[in-house]
C-alpha cells in the first residue's frame, strides 16, 4: 500500500470541480489509484473525488427517464424477443401492438408478469 508521499508524487487530481474531458480522466486514473487506500488521508481523498466525478458525469451524461414501455422495448431488444414471446405476459398480439404503439397503457397484472419474466422489480416499468 503506497503512502500519501508516494501517491502524491504520482500528480494526483487536484480536489477542484471537473469540467473538461481531459480533467474527468485523470480524476478517474487518480481515483483507481487510491480506491482502495485504508489510509485516512486518501480514503478522504477518494471519497471526495468520487463526488466530484460523480458530479461532472451527471452534468456530462444525463440520464433520461425512460418510460415502461421504452424499458420494455429495450428489454425486447436486449434479449431478442419478439411480440410473441410476450404474449403470457401481456396476451394477445393485437394488445401488444397496442402497448407497443402507446395505444394502450400497462396495467398492474402486465408489470407484475413482465418484472417476472426479465427478471427485474416492478417498478422498472413504472
Amino acid at each position: 500500500m503506497p503512502s500519501v508521499a508516494q501517491v502524491e508524487q504520482k500528480h494526483l487530481y487536484p480536489l477542484k470541480a471537473i469540467k473538461t474531458e481531459k480533467e474527468y480522466e485523470q480524476a478517474l486514473k487518480s481515483l483507481e489509484l487510491v480506491f482502495d487506500e485504508a489510509e485516512a488521508t486518501l480514503a478522504e481523498y477518494a471519497e471526495t473525488l468520487a463526488i466530484l466525478i460523480e458530479s461532472y458525469e451527471e452534468r456530462r451524461f444525463p440520464i433520461k427517464h425512460a418510460t415502461g414501455v421504452e424499458v420494455l422495448k429495450f428489454l425486447m431488444e436486449e434479449n431478442e424477443l419478439k411480440q410473441k414471446d410476450l404474449i403470457r405476459a401481456l396476451g394477445s398480439k393485437s394488445s401488444i401492438s397496442e402497448i407497443l404503439n402507446g395505444r394502450r397503457p400497462l396495467n398492474l397484472n402486465h408489470i407484475r408478469k413482465l418484472a417476472e419474466q426479465f427478471h427485474v422489480k416492478p417498478a422498472t416499468f413504472i
